[in-house]
Parts: C-alpha cells; structure tokens; sequence
C-alpha cells in the first residue's frame, strides 16, 4: 500500500506556507488526492516536484502582478498596529495577496489544521463569488470588507477585523472543537481574547478598512500608470 504525505509533510519537504500548497493544487503544479476533507499526497509526486523541471517557486498570477505585495503588506501591518485589529488583502477571485496581520488566535488555531486552512480557502473564494459587506470566517470571526479597484475594475478586498459582532454562543468553541479536532480549553481561551464590538466601533472599523483600501487603490494606479511609461518608452525604441 502506497504511503500517503499529509499537507504539512509536503509542506516542510518543499519548505512553502500552506496557501502556497493549496495554489499548487488548484494551478496544477502537485496532484494529490482528497481523504475526506483533507488533502494527501504520494511520495512520488512530491519527488517528482523536487527532481524535475517544474519550479517551486509560487507562478505568479494575475493579482500578484497587480499586487506590489511588499508596499500592501506594509500598509495593512501599519493599520493592524495602529488599530489591533486583524488585516488581510485578497485579490479578486478571493486568494490572499498578503500574510495575515494581527491574526486572532482563534482564527490561528483553525488554520493551524489541514481542514480548517482549506475551509478558509473555500470561505475566501466563496465571499469572493458573492461578497457582501462583511466576511464571516470559519471561525466564526467577522471583518469589515472594503473594495479595491484599479482602473474602475474590481481587483481585490481589503478584510479588517477579527471581531464578534453578537455575544459569543457558546456551543461556538464545541462546535469549532468537534470540527477540528482542537482542545476545547485552548478554544475558549482564545475566543475570550476576541473583542465584541458595537454598532459605532463597527462603523469605525468600516471607516479604517476604506481608508486603508483607498490607500491601496493610489499605489496600483501609480503602478499602471509607470507601467504605461514603461510600454511607451519600449515602442519607441523598438528597431523597425
């Protein structure tokens, strides 16, 4: 019988986070195959990754192009610590452009599981296809979303916040405990650090997120209108 590699042993072989094993999946770079709801891999996949052509380095897709990923993160870390508050950037089909910033720890502690960091994949890429105003996470955690636009085109979101909005049911870390296979006292614990906001903080919330994304909206024109430039000058030099 054929030995099967979980998610984090590819993970640590191939020295790459966890989103990065998921988009390796979904561009086709690893196969694997789903046991339940969690991924596994063959030894022979992952050699064949690590002694053939294919590079481990992530292929850029369209939104890490748009995305000057260091300035983003730079501005969604500078808000985190000037607010507390949990940060992250997606682009426009609902993958993350930047690493967490200020993640709570109950939202760590279910992405630290196999299933839980593929549920909130399939969360951000569900908002994604239809987003609303908020972003309520498998934790059961919500953010405020605010657009980003490029050009007057859609080109990502910016989530703010790892709140509860409702006192805290209180089957919530059970349910999380069940679902996850995570010891109830550390859930609990975590879930006592998470803040419950009111209607004003909210919208105060709101008004960062916008601010921050608008932030984020002035850097990707700048970065279109250099390239335009760039394309210019290329034009004219081109050799008849």
């Amino acid at each position: 019988m054929t030995n099967l590699l979980t998610a984090r042993q590819v993970q640590e072989i191939l020295k790459v986070d966890r989103i990065t094993i998921y988009r390796m999946l979904q561009d086709g770079r690893l196969k694997g195959v789903k046991v339940g709801s969690q991924w596994r891999f063959t030894a022979q996949e992952v050699e064949r990754l690590l002694s053939g052509d294919h590079s481990l380095e992530v292929i850029p897709s369209d939104s890490s192009t748009l995305f000057p990923v260091h300035c983003v993160q730079t501005i969604q870390d500078l808000l985190s610590g000037v607010s507390t508050m949990s940060a992250i950037v997606l682009d426009a089909n609902g993958e993350p452009v930047t690493r967490w910033s200020a993640q709570m720890e109950l939202s760590r502690l279910v992405t630290a599981t196999d299933s839980g960091l593929e549920e909130y994949h399939n969360a951000f890429q569900a908002f994604a296809a239809l987003p609303d105003k908020a972003f309520v996470c498998p934790a059961g955690l919500s953010a405020v979303a605010a657009p980003v636009q490029s050009n007057g085109v859609l080109a990502g979101w910016f989530l703010v916040g790892q709140v509860f909005t409702e006192p805290i049911d209180k089957l919530l870390t059970a349910n999380l405990s069940a679902r996850y296979g995570i010891a109830v006292n550390a859930l609990e614990a975590a879930a006592g650090e998470v803040a419950l906001v009111t209607r004003e903080q909210w919208k105060q919330m709101e008004g960062w997120a916008y601010k921050a994304a608008q932030a984020v909206e002035s850097i990707l024109g700048e970065r279109t209108n250099f390239m335009q430039r760039l394309q210019k000058i290329a034009d004219l030099t081109q050799v008849g």
